[in-house]
């Protein structure tokens, strides 16, 4: 492997330093390259806090996309994590994270400008509407496409660690279930990295950034470095939430602000395996407990380590056989 890491820089090295002779096409060294973009927008499929989503028809490349478009009067902090969302989701590259195409600037009919950013378009519900449909209908998602879907989520988490991003906002509202439009398999997309902490930056801490119901301790703390372990705390509550359909807190949901960041450090929920079907087995019980104690353990080093950690515990201990 080393070898073929040195034979590719070689290539890449040697490739930059090969003189370009002009021609009557070529781009030219330092210049740019322009090209507009044109989207048909056909039919608003979300709105928020921060703006609407369109599904609009790229009719160049032939493929529907997502328009997501910011209201002109959000405040600042929000217009930050609006486009913190789009560049990270230009910057990986990872089939379970959700894609951004493109970012842009929209003038309205009284010439105010609006961002934009265009992702890819995803036929499918979010986690947290799954549950409450199931919910509504006294279901519940089967065991086997829960370890599924969290293995895709504990995925591309694990990707995003590796670049060295913590996405601090993991919870069912974030994860999408959708079908790749080529083979219709079902797959699993992590969406909104509008809050991520580049550990590269200048800090590693913020106070408060995040859904207080899915925040680890260290998050709560003023001045605690927070890294990829709180995805993971998060992760295993969301977990919890989708195998049972009962958020560990569910008893703090009326409860002030202070009390549910208190609670992620000092209430302890009952096992998830007493929400569990009578008929599930021994193993299968202890093992959902198992991976639910170490994900969601207060101190990080108590928890996985990593998301591929805990990723390969749900494999091995909540597989069929």
């Amino acid at each position: 492997m080393q070898e073929l890491d040195q034979a590719i820089s070689e290539l890449e090295q040697a490739r930059h330093e090969v003189p370009l002779a002009r021609s009557i096409d070529d781009l030219g060294i330092g210049g740019s390259v322009a090209h507009f973009k044109r989207y048909e927008v056909r039919r608003c499929i979300g709105e928020g806090g921060m703006g609407r989503i369109y599904q609009a028809y790229d009719p160049v490349l032939r493929r529907d996309v997502a328009v997501k478009v910011m209201r002109h009067d959000v405040p600042e902090a929000e217009r930050r994590r609006f486009r913190r969302e789009a560049i990270f989701g230009a910057r990986f590259c990872h089939p379970s994270i959700v894609r951004i195409y493109d970012m842009g600037e929209h003038r309205s009919e009284d010439g105010r400008p609006i961002e934009w950013f265009s992702m890819e378009h995803l036929p499918g519900s979010d986690l947290e509407r799954v549950l409450g449909r199931a919910s509504s209908h006294g279901r519940r998602l089967p065991l086997i496409s829960v370890v599924d879907i969290f293995r895709q989520v504990l995925a591309a988490l694990q990707y995003s660690h590796d670049c060295y991003v913590v996405h601090r906002d993991v919870k069912p509202a974030n994860i999408y279930v959708t079908r790749d439009p080529n083979t219709r398999f079902m797959t699993t997309k992590l969406l909104d990295f509008g809050i991520a902490l580049d550990l590269d930056g200048p800090e590693n801490y913020e106070v408060l950034c995040g859904n207080p119901f899915y925040m680890a301790p260290e998050q709560t703390r003023r001045g605690a470095a927070i890294d990829a372990r709180a995805d993971v705390y998060a992760a295993g509550l969301s977990f919890y939430e989708v195998l049972t359909g009962k958020h560990p807190l569910d008893d703090f949901r009326r409860s002030p602000l202070e009390t549910v960041l208190s609670a992620q450090s000092k209430f302890t929920a009952p096992p998830p395996s007493r929400l569990l079907p009578p008929d599930t087995s021994p193993r299968i019980a202890s093992a959902v407990d198992m991976i639910y104690e170490r994900a969601t353990a207060k101190e990080p080093s108590e928890r996985f380590q990593s998301a591929r950690d805990m990723a390969e515990a749900m494999m091995v201990f909540l597989s069929p056989v």
